[in-house]
């Protein structure tokens, strides 16, 4: 019996990388035949957006890819006409296909540690089984996560590809801004010098201007959610790190939150014209940090608890400023530093009960996937500080994309009582 475990785990080893490679292939071969995504029914922007990734990932694919992770700055390789790989992301779409078992039990063969982000997990153990796109270069940054760092060396040693960390500073000033945009031309003469291409001043100015153009348009959805008759579902909203930052400086990201804006737009005065009221007996939620990428029911259980929305995430406030044309990398060094989640835990704390107030919420739900360190040690702090400005807070563990660890009726008792708390509050 212990044999023929074996085999079907080194069979699956084998199958798994095909698998992953032919996917793309498949799923690019069947949006330009049908036009169809695989995204929500309902909203054609998701549809558009799961095409956009289904093309990129594509490219990837066929013709090599810069390996990062998420807060490398986009910007620089669509300048480039390079395609980047964001390894979070694809830990994450793994997750989603059914696939993320075999990944993290190659993790566990080459020894990465069980209580290390999962995101993370699965990335290593689909780059050890070579289920990734061919890199040209690996890109990684200190931002937040210090997994980030210790992935891209792990894929170095993998892939024997040369690599660049962006160490990015937690103070905002002068020296640290300079410091941080000389990392970011050293990132781009590390990848001209990797790929042959060169960057040109031009191309460079126009990915800056799609990224500002990404970001007005985020601003604009934000606005848009406020509006109480606004449909988008906060599960939806949660998948936006895709274009708000893996996407960011192409075509792909303005296109996906325009065609949003317009759809959000359109419901809200439908609904308005039919009489449409908003229930004010509705429990307002705002959602911090990420969600299970796997087939999961925890926003099932939220609706099933009581009458919920969830009104905003986290993730979604726009953190940075206009990015300036004429000093790129110091607009994009900027943008890094001033990440909410960099830095002291203040920062964070601050845009939370903005947001908290902004969007008129009723409570707040974190959800703290295994494993993430940044988010779990600070989630007691949080949820004092939050209670001090009468902002309930229920802490959800669980994880984004190994479900071994996901508890589907300890969610639903929780979220339960929590509800049902809220409603006699209000």
């Amino acid at each position: 019996m212990l044999n023929v475990k074996r085999a079907k785990k080194k069979i699956a080893r084998k199958l798994t990388p095909y698998f992953l490679k032919e996917l793309f292939r498949f799923l690019n071969l069947y949006s330009k035949i049908t036009g169809k995504g695989i995204g929500n029914d309902d909203l054609k922007a998701f549809d558009d957006l799961s095409k956009h990734v289904i093309e990129l990932f594509y490219h990837t694919y066929k013709n090599g890819s810069i390996w990062t992770t998420l807060f490398v700055p986009s910007e620089i390789i669509f300048a480039m006409k390079l395609h980047p790989f964001s390894l979070e992301i694809a830990a994450a779409l793994c997750s989603k296909f059914g696939q993320s078992s075999h990944a993290l039990a190659e993790a566990d063969l080459a020894a990465i540690p069980t209580d290390v982000c999962s995101f993370h997990r699965t990335a290593l153990g689909n780059a050890y089984m070579g289920a990734y796109p061919r890199p040209l270069f690996l890109a990684g940054t200190s931002s937040i996560c210090d997994s980030n760092i210790k992935t891209i060396k792990i894929c170095e040693s993998i892939t024997g590809k040369k690599n660049m960390i962006v160490d990015v500073p937690y103070e905002m000033n002068d020296n640290s801004v300079k410091y941080l945009a000389n990392q970011l031309i050293s990132l781009t003469k590390c990848l001209e010098e990797a790929t042959g291409k060169k960057m040109e001043k031009r191309s460079l100015s126009e990915a800056i201007d799609l990224s500002n153009k990404t970001r007005e348009k985020m601003l604009e959805l934000n606005r848009v959610r406020l509006d109480p008759l606004s449909p988008l579902a906060g599960g939806d909203g949660l998948g936006f790190m895709v274009p708000s930052h893996f996407l960011i400086g192409s075509e792909y990201s303005v296109n996906f939150y325009t065609k949003l804006v317009e759809e959000l737009k359109d419901i809200i005065v439908s609904r308005r014209k039919n009489g449409e009221k908003a229930d004010e007996k509705e429990i307002r939620l705002l959602w911090l940090e990420l969600k299970p990428y796997f087939k999961a029911d925890v926003f099932d259980k939220i609706e099933n608890a009581g009458k919920t929305k969830i009104v905003f995430e986290e993730i979604n406030y726009v953190y940075w400023d206009k990015l300036d044309p004429d000093k790129p990398y110091e607009s994009l060094a900027r943008k890094l530093i001033s990440n909410h989640n960099n830095g002291p835990l203040e920062n964070r704390l601050k845009v939370i009960k903005m947001l908290a107030k902004d969007y008129n919420v009723d409570g707040i739900i974190a959800f703290s996937t295994w494993g993430c360190r940044r988010n779990n040690a600070a989630i007691p702090t949080i949820k004092a500080e939050l209670a001090k400005e009468g902002y309930p807070l229920l802490n959800l563990d669980g994880d984004c994309v190994d479900d071994s660890n996901y508890m589907s009726g300890q969610i639903a008792t929780r979220t339960e009582g929590f509800v049902e708390m809220l409603s006699s509050r209000k």
